[in-house]
């Protein structure tokens, strides 16, 4: 299950714009919308934006089907909201409200600058939103891969207005005098109408982050931005049927699985780089087995609401991989089972965790 922007109506994409613009009473702003569209035997991709004279609509390219335009289509919106989203949102986590870094826009239309995408610490949700255009871009590149070399100069060029137009409407707004030309593409600051999920850009996800967004060094904000890099980086290599689901509010996993033999779902698993505590007194990663214990029947006596408690927590004694992380979110059900009779100071099978606590 990759954390991405899946599944988007593109077929539906022009008419919410539209009904987007004729919300007079409060446009929200809007940068660009793609979409794709049938036209004398090609499929051609649309950028479709709010510019001086009402909506508009530019062809950045044409492909040969439909399966060529719809990935990426669907990479550019992601791209979009994620380069949109931060420059239209205030930070304000420590008072006053200040912006959030707009050094992302340059990568847009400057690919060997990409990788800077993921070395900022400067919040938790900024690394988010960089986490997501970066793999936006990936994904981007990949489909482009398919494609004559023309459609991708004409991608990268798409790109590129995108981001010259984004500066010129940021410069705008703090009052420089910016001529109009033609093709200009219009914003406002407060929430893009963008394309997101459930997780990464909404602004739930962002005061989930800021809760945990408090450090005492420069030192300490880059091992987090690291940890939520590599959660991040795990969740999307875990399998597409591992009983996974990642929390920002707990900033953790949380692992669900059934049993194979029986489908019971006894034991849970939660791992998170907050969930233990070293010599120091300094959070680190660490991992808690729990039990659902059944508190509701139905009439055929079938079970219909439980409740869980943790009862065993263990650590990791260095900070974990990538691939550590990816092995426990598809942590078999009989796998948690066995590693939950474990005792304090064994360390789990398969694992360099050491148990630190049991609570029964």
């Amino acid at each position: 299950m990759r954390l991405r922007y899946r599944r988007l109506l593109v077929s539906l994409l022009q008419a919410v714009a539209h009904t987007v613009c004729a919300m007079a009473a409060r446009e929200p702003p809007v940068m660009t919308i793609y979409s794709h569209h049938a036209h004398r035997g090609k499929v051609q991709i649309l950028a479709t934006f709010r510019g001086r004279s009402g909506l508009a609509s530019s062809t950045v390219t044409s492909v040969e089907s439909v399966a060529l335009a719809e990935p990426i289509v669907d990479a550019l919106n992601r791209v979009s909201a994620s380069a949109t989203t931060p420059v239209s949102t205030w930070d304000t986590r420590f008072g006053p409200a200040d912006d959030y870094p707009r050094d992302h826009l340059d990568v847009l239309s400057n690919p060997k600058e990409r990788s800077q995408l993921l070395d900022c610490a400067h919040s938790l949700w900024y690394v988010l939103a960089m986490w997501q255009l970066h793999d936006a871009l990936a994904d981007l590149d990949q489909e482009l891969t398919t494609v004559p070399p023309p459609v991708r100069t004409a991608v990268e060029a798409e790109l590129a207005t995108e981001a010259k137009w984004l500066r010129v409407a940021l410069a705008e707004e703090e009052g420089a005098d910016v001529s109009e030309e033609p093709g200009q593409r219009l914003w406002e600051r407060d929430e893009p109408f963008v394309y997101t999920e459930d997780l990464g850009l909404k602004e739930r996800d962002r005061e989930y982050l800021d809760q945990h967004d408090d450090y005492d060094t420069d030192a300490d904000r880059q091992v987090a931005a690291d940890d939520l890099r590599m959660m991040l980086d795990a969740y999307t290599r875990c399998s597409p049927d591992a009983f996974v689901s990642i929390s920002l509010e707990g900033l953790d996993f949380f692992i669900d699985p059934f049993d194979d033999d029986s489908g019971n779902h006894d034991f849970y698993l939660e791992v998170g780089p907050k969930m233990s505590v070293n010599p120091l007194g300094l959070p680190g990663w660490g991992i808690s087995i729990g039990r659902w214990e059944v508190d509701e029947v139905d009439d055929d006596g079938e079970a219909i609401g439980a409740t869980g408690s943790t009862f065993l927590d263990a650590s990791f004694s260095d900070r974990p991989r990538t691939a550590d992380l990816t092995a426990l979110l598809e942590a078999s059900h009989s796998q948690i089972a066995s590693w939950a009779t474990a005792a304090i100071g064994d360390t789990l099978d398969g694992t360099t965790l050491v148990v630190t606590a049991r609570m029964r």
